[in-house]
């Protein structure tokens, strides 16, 4: 079935293969590249269809179709002047998916017979609307799930002054992927209302959404978002309909009564959080997305705590213990902070993140210095060469993603200089040589390559393992790799030859890490066996394993002093090994959600960590 996009068409269902509405005799194929397939409905301002885009047959589009006043239309420089806000407010948004594409906005833009169009990217998933038909009431970890999902993207559009003005559930989609929320319908057509080329009915369905101040008077702010996002969140805990959570008479939300008068616990923080955010006055609401995840992220307060201790004169003296301190958590990513990098002169940190971004931050102000754009995929590994503290050969910084390539960066300016393809499935880990020559990448296809980074050129090609690599490091001394694998193998390769040394079994499960310890002496590795096991390189033979992880580490590290490891813990903590005595020193708490992602400075006075929660943090030994 073809639709026709003329408005007034009164049969505008064609068969397949038409090209001239047999009804108003339009054209159906719009900008001779999309047709109409499926009538998605109509909005406020616009309505929308499933389209088939003949340039790219295989990936799912939606058109939106805006048509401006009659008044508009008949009028050639009011026509003129929607179109210059049209395309004003289309590149703006245009620039944002490009630099963000967590954010699904527009990819095409056009006007065609007096109608103004854009084009994007189809959502597989469920609206919020229906999950809550199906889902009852939410928990307290889901809602603060949903708002670690959404308040990132508004935080960014705010920035821009872009203010949504339409946050209600129908336009949150739970992606069918990987369950997590994304906004929807950001951009043109609310843009359009504030100048009045399109018509503007607001429909009752969404008034219980929309504060005051945009039902009486049109306008909308920031705050004005966050007001509807705070409804929606009610509704989440509640699982109620509206209208029964609110009392004309006191003029007030009656969330929270509900909530006691059903025996349901929430926190504090969070119900003071949604507080704020449903006042009426504007001026009593936060006023930027960034204001509450502040508030989220102090709610957190990172503590830290200290295991029981054995009077074994291995053990650290007790006044030492439970010294790391949180110095910034920073929020920048849209989505989970998979990676971090730590650079040789501990004066700068990279982050890399399923937004697809890569972002170096100053580690002593969390001040963002430049993001680096360019994969199409999550960015799963960062590594600084060791030359990025200066010398002839410029400092660079090598990136590893699930679109299958290594990209090299020049570190002071960003620039791409290589892109590195080979591997034929996702790229898991890389690290750079101790002498900087040589790039080491793992990926899902079961092998290791060794590249140049400085020319890009493919060394040699590592194969032995029968499953995915998921972590390979170079030894200190420079003349071993190691690599861990699915397989529940690790193996060591000699760096001269590619000859495969050792295959070392052990682990019951699948190897998530692997790291050299500073002497190259000891190698420790981490499994989906929930064990941390040190092993001698030389020989293979395991030496002991670490056992107080209750689940699955993702990553694990040495301290430059050797005499400490850090690793996540399957959660949201870090703990910190003192290896003479096999026991965990401190646990490091904070973070909101599963750590991924740990690295040491090069003095062991600082550590770096990645999570789920979209943050990172930065602390400090003291």
């Amino acid at each position: 079935m073809i639709y026709c996009l003329n408005p007034r068409c009164k049969k505008p269902k064609n068969p397949d293969g038409t090209e001239i509405c047999q009804a108003c005799s339009s054209k159906l194929l719009l900008k001779e590249r999309y047709r109409a397939i499926q009538f998605l409905g109509d909005g406020v301002f616009s309505r929308s269809f499933a389209v088939e885009d003949i340039e790219q047959r295989k990936v799912p589009c939606v058109i939106k179709q805006f048509a401006p006043l009659p008044q508009i239309q008949g009028h050639s420089e009011a026509m003129a002047k929607a179109m210059q806000v049209f395309e004003q407010e289309a590149k703006q948004l245009l620039e944002l998916a490009e630099q963000y594409p967590q954010i699904p906005t527009l990819f095409d833009y056009f006007e065609q017979d007096k109608y103004l169009y854009v084009a994007k990217y189809y959502i597989e998933g469920k609206n919020l609307a229906q999950e809550l038909q199906g889902h009852g009431a939410f928990s307290e970890h889901q809602v603060r799930e949903f708002l670690y999902d959404v308040l990132p993207v508004l935080q960014v559009l705010h920035k821009r002054q872009i203010v949504h003005r339409a946050i209600k559930p129908t336009n949150i989609i739970l992606k069918k992927s990987d369950r997590k929320f994304v906004l929807i319908d950001i951009g043109i057509s609310k843009q359009l209302a504030d100048t009045r080329l399109t018509k503007t009915n607001l429909r009752a369905s969404t008034e219980v959404y929309t504060p005051i101040e945009q039902l009486r008077g049109g306008k909308a702010y920031p705050a004005s978002d966050l007001y509807s996002l705070g409804v929606i969140c009610i509704q989440m805990l509640t699982g109620a309909q509206l209208d029964d959570l609110y009392d004309p008479v006191e003029g007030r939300w009656m969330w929270r009564e509900y909530i006691r008068n059903t025996g349901t616990d929430i926190s504090d923080s969070l119900a003071q959080i949604l507080e704020k955010m449903l006042q009426d006055s504007i001026k009593d609401r936060y006023q930027s997305a960034s204001d509450i995840l502040k508030e989220f992220y102090a709610g957190a307060i990172p503590r830290t705590t200290t295991s029981d201790r054995s009077k074994s004169s291995t053990q650290e003296p007790e006044k030492k213990a439970a010294r790391w301190q949180c110095i910034h958590t920073i929020a920048g990513h849209l989505d989970t902070v998979t990676t971090v990098a730590i650079c040789p002169t501990a004066s700068i940190v990279a982050t890399g993140s399923a937004d697809k971004t890569v972002k170096i931050w100053q580690s002593d102000t969390g001040k963002l210095i430049r993001t680096l754009l360019g994969h199409s995929d999550t960015v799963n590994c960062i590594a600084f060469s060791p030359n990025s503290t200066g010398g002839e050969t410029p400092p660079l910084i090598a990136s590893g993603s699930g679109d299958k390539t290594i990209k090299i960066w020049h570190l002071d300016t960003g620039k791409l200089i290589h892109t590195l393809t080979g591997h034929s499935v996702t790229v898991f880990s890389i690290a750079f040589s101790p002498d900087g020559e040589m790039l080491a990448s793992a990926s899902g296809d079961g092998t290791i390559r060794l590249w140049h980074p400085g020319t890009g050129k493919l060394l040699n090609v590592l194969a032995g393992h029968s499953d995915f690599v998921e972590s390979v490091a170079f030894s200190p001394s420079g003349d071993r790799i190691a690599s861990g694998s699915w397989d529940n193998t690790i193996r060591i390769w000699q760096v001269s030859t590619g000859k495969l040394l050792h295959t070392i079994k052990g682990h019951s499960g699948g190897i998530w890490s692997v790291t050299f310890s500073p002497d190259s002496q000891t190698l420790a590795s981490n499994s989906g066996d929930n064990t941390i096991k040190l092993w001698h390189p030389e020989t293979g033979t395991l030496n002991y394993t670490l056992t107080e992880n209750s689940d699955s580490a993702w990553s694990v590290i040495f301290s430059p002093d050797g005499q400490t490891l850090a690793s996540d813990s399957g959660n949201d903590t870090i703990k910190i090994w003192h290896l003479p005595s096999r026991k965990v020193r401190s646990t490091l708490s904070g973070h909101l959600s599963q750590v991924r992602s740990i690295a040491f400075s090069r003095d062991g006075k600082m550590l770096a960590t990645g999570s789920d929660d979209k943050t990172f943090k930065i602390w400090r030994f003291e």
